[in-house]
């Protein structure tokens, strides 16, 4: 149990629910009532607030071929948009292409290619792996397989489906009698849902409610445990599914019962508390914190409680503010690790938070979570896939100039974790990925409640479905979006009929405008959703112009990442494949990717930038991340930098060094294609310039509670009650005032040792990166376990200049204070009138601040900052 359970609030934050404007026939709704799952009628569960009708229990297609959509049954919150059910929108174009890649690739081959998917899977009756990794397989393969409407890809699923169907025992637990834990259940209870909207299958509502009967009586004496209180929301989403689809009152309860067992995710989001567990790593484990972002918003509907609604939002700017990485997903490697451009996000974190903003959209209705939405999937998602879809990675970098094997110094440190392959890193991002694609293709539309439609995410598709009166139509999006800036809607309907049309309008654009018949309409503004109430007739087309402009985002370091509408463009880098391991099919060998031309460039943006950086566009001839053939690419001016190179590991660059920078190469044009057109890339770009001047002082008490001024190195950082420091996964890790240099000055800050290891001050460092040694400069460490104090320079190896015994006291912080006149270095420990140490060492003479950890444990305390103070003399 978690102290962050609330009582159910049904009336907070509500709306009264419009009156159901399907007006069914009785021979429609006994129909629908004897089938289940079914045709997109929306199936309200109310017809005024708090009259609660008999909603439908299992479903089969309506006379239009569409199947129901099921709003939220009192006493849940009214939400602005509903899920169709699976099947219900079919893409065309690029995304279709990208659907066919995965069938002819990695999805539809992963039975001869990944152990877990073999016939002798624990979940299909045999002695194999009986956990997550099966279920996560199939979760992207049955949307895939109804999506694209493949007969193959559904043969695969129904065989895994039927197995799991009839592995429940008479108490009401299902899955292999081996693992008897509530985390991979998780899944399949996901995955089955998935299918019976697709299918209409009797046996899915079920199969479920008596699961969910088993859960609720044995939650109390065997609760949620790791991964299962990690991930709690997703089966509560789940739970909330089957509840509107038979009003089971004990579905509500046991929704409580999770959210209670679970982790406390509202509290974690709302105040930044992720890194605020000891060793406990789940809540900082970057699978679990963008797959938990959807828990707050689906419990809202439940508790009606404003907070829950607000920790969505406010959680994802904690995030990025401390985590996040130019594409727009905090970092984690696995754990949340810090802004460096060299720290990565894991795949299965980009689909789980693909999954989060499409979940919360449509609870929420905030069509700015859609932007997000789309930067993963037009970006992170297709950068971590090869163009073929023959391999992935596990993590994705923003600046990824090289990948070769071997380690780079992350907390989870994987040799082949960005080598492309069928399995990269750690085995469970090449079964989980398989939903992203499709994910997004199901999810690109929504029901109203009022009978209405609308789009969520922009890409080339149809949907089909009823809306008022339920009357099914259908609309074609022709699009190449987001690879161009217009898209068309054309309606297909038996007759007039009156409905909303809701469209998500990015808040990137600036000039939006849509049109109706060729007439424009009026309520057009960036960042909401532009509803179009009217009698519509078949044929009618909705035309929208998202016109896109070259817009630059400040990252670390002040580099910039350079962005046109949705899309996030690198360096083109030329890449050369190297198979280090043969797979059994022939075009699904492992890699290692090393780059054939020049990378270390910087960005000459003297003028406006839309001068600067100029578009060219092109067709879509196949697939449009194919860096021989991206329909659109940027032609930019840049100069190299001759001392921006691979990092001291040789694996991995440094991050690009402070703007401005000076060059005195030749200016070059330079061509940038969009992020997920290579696994090379170079995205946070220095900007050439005049070097900024040495600083004059430096301050931080971290009363903001925010560290945006810091770059971390190894692990992640924290601020609590006042005091910087590492989290206990990191221990040995610095951080990094990177925009501070300093020649000659006084450091003085309140250093305060853990039990092991020793914490210090940093000062005159350059080229810092992952790795306990890995950068120039100086360094002082107080150490309590050991008595002594230390100073040291660093080079990427460690050479001591000085060692001083003195008594240090554990978790009782230090006044040090560090004064560097040319040469001469002089250390200060509490209110000594003469220093500790001196010594003259001319190996640097300038560079920024930092402070660092070095050999802590994670189960005993680590090193805390506070009250830094930086003046020059």
């Amino acid at each position: 149990m978690n102290n962050d359970s609330t009582e159910p609030n049904p009336q907070a934050d509500s709306q009264p629910t419009p009156q159901n404007e399907m007006a069914l026939s009785r021979r429609q709704f006994v129909a629908l009532g004897a089938a289940g799952i079914g045709s997109v009628v929306l199936a309200s569960c109310r017809t005024t607030w708090g009259q609660t009708p008999t909603a439908p229990a299992a479903g089969t297609m309506n006379g239009g071929g569409a199947r129901t959509a099921f709003a939220n049954r009192a006493p849940l919150q009214n939400i602005p948009f509903v899920a169709l059910p699976l099947g219900s929108v079919k893409a065309s174009g690029w995304l279709l292409t990208q659907l066919e890649l995965q069938r002819d690739g990695l999805t539809g081959h992963a039975e001869e290619l990944l152990p877990a998917a073999k016939e002798d899977s624990a979940w299909l009756g045999g002695k194999g792996e009986d956990w997550e990794k099966g279920p996560y397989y199939l979760k992207g393969l049955i949307p895939l397989a109804y999506t694209m409407d493949d007969a193959g890809l559904k043969a695969k699923a129904q065989k895994w489906v039927d197995a799991i169907l009839a592995s429940q025992r008479d108490d009401g637990f299902f899955g292999p009698k081996s693992n008897d834990d509530w985390w991979p259940r998780m899944v399949a209870t996901y995955l089955v849902r998935d299918y019976g909207e697709a299918t209409g299958d009797a046996r899915v509502v079920p199969f479920l409610t008596k699961y969910y009967q088993h859960m609720a009586d044995n939650l109390p004496k065997r609760p949620l445990r790791d991964w299962g209180r990690a991930r709690a929301g997703d089966e509560m989403d789940t739970v909330l599914w089957v509840y509107n689809r038979t009003g089971d009152a004990f579905l509500l309860d046991l929704a409580d019962t999770l959210h209670q067992q679970a982790y406390p995710w509202r509290d974690i989001f709302t105040n930044n508390r992720f890194l605020d567990f000891g060793q406990d790593y789940h809540p900082k484990h970057n699978v679990n914190v963008p797959q938990a972002m959807k828990i707050s918003p689906v419990y809202w509907q439940r508790s009606g409680n404003a907070t829950d609604r607000a920790a969505f939002g406010m959680g994802a700017d904690h995030l990025m503010r401390d985590h996040g990485l130019a594409m727009g997903i905090n970092s984690g490697t696995e754990f949340l690790a810090g802004r460096s451009s060299t720290e990565g996000v894991e795949l299965c974190s980009i689909v789980e938070r693909m999954l989060s903003d499409e979940t919360a959209m449509r609870i929420l209705g905030d069509a700015t979570i859609g932007d997000n939405l789309e930067k993963l999937a037009f970006n992170a998602l297709p950068a971590a896939l090869s163009t073929d879809i023959h391999q992935h990675v596990y993590y994705t970098l923003p600046n990824n100039v090289t990948a070769p094997r071997g380690g780079l110094g992350y907390t989870q440190d994987y040799g082949d974790g960005r080598t492309p392959a069928p399995r990269s890193g750690f085995p469970c991002c090449c079964y989980n990925f398989h939903m992203g694609w499709p994910k997004l293709a199901q999810n690109s539309w929504a029901a109203t409640p009022s009978g209405g439609l609308a789009i969520m995410a922009y890409v080339p598709s149809q949907v089909t479905a009823p809306v008022t009166g339920g009357v099914t139509v259908s609309f074609v999006e022709e699009t190449n979006y987001p690879f161009d800036d217009t898209i068309r809607l054309k309606l297909s309907a038996p007759r007039k009929v009156r409905f909303p049309l809701s469209l998500r309008v990015p808040e990137w654009c600036k000039n939006p405008s849509i049109t109706v018949n060729g007439q424009a309409h009026k309520a057009v503004t960036p960042g909401s959703f532009a509803v179009i109430e009217r009698e519509w007739s078949p044929n009618d087309e909705v035309v929208l112009r998202f016109p896109m402009t070259v817009q630059t985002v400040r990252g670390v370091n002040d580099s910039v990442s350079v962005w046109h509408g949705p899309l996030l463009y690198s360096l083109k880098i030329d890449e050369e494949w190297n198979a280090f391991e043969k797979a059994p099919l022939i075009g699904f060998d492992s890699y290692e990717v090393t780059p054939d031309s020049d990378w270390n460039y910087g960005l000459v943006l003297d003028g406006p930038i839309q001068t600067a950086i100029t578009a060219k566009r092109g067709a879509i001839n196949g697939n449009p991340f194919d860096p021989k053939q991206t329909p659109v690419s940027l032609q930019a001016k840049a100069r190299k930098i001759a001392d921006w190179t691979l990092a001291w590991n040789g694996h991995i660059s440094f991050d690009p060094p402070l703007s401005p920078v000076a060059s005195n190469a030749a200016t070059e044009t330079v061509t940038l294609v969009p992020f997920g057109a290579q696994m090379l890339r170079v995205t946070n770009f220095p900007v050439i310039g005049t070097p900024r001047a040495l600083s004059a002082e430096f301050r931080d008490d971290f009363a903001d509670k925010h560290f945006d001024n810091w770059v971390t190195y190894g692990g992640g950082w924290l601020i609590k009650e006042g005091a910087f420091g590492p989290s206990a996964d990191a221990p040995s890790s610095k951080a990094i005032a990177t925009k501070t240099r300093f020649r000659d000055f006084t450091y003085d800050a309140n250093v305060t040792p853990g039990d092991f290891g020793n914490s210090g001050l940093m000062f005159r460092v350059s080229k810092p990166s992952i790795g306990d040694d890995a950068y120039n400069g100086y360094y002082v460490g107080l150490s309590a376990d050991r008595g002594e104090v230390e100073l040291g320079r660093v080079n990427g190896k460690w050479t001591s200049l000085k060692l001083v015994p003195m008594t240090i006291t554990a978790n009782q912080p230090q006044r040090v204070r560090v004064e560097a006149r040319g040469a001469t270095i002089r250390v200060f420990v509490g209110n000594m009138n003469q220093p500790l140490i001196e010594v003259t060492d001319d190996s640097f003479a300038d560079g920024a601040i930092g402070v660092r950890q070095y050999g802590a444990k994670g189960d005993k305390s680590q090193g805390k900052f506070s009250n830094i103070n930086v003046v020059a003399v």
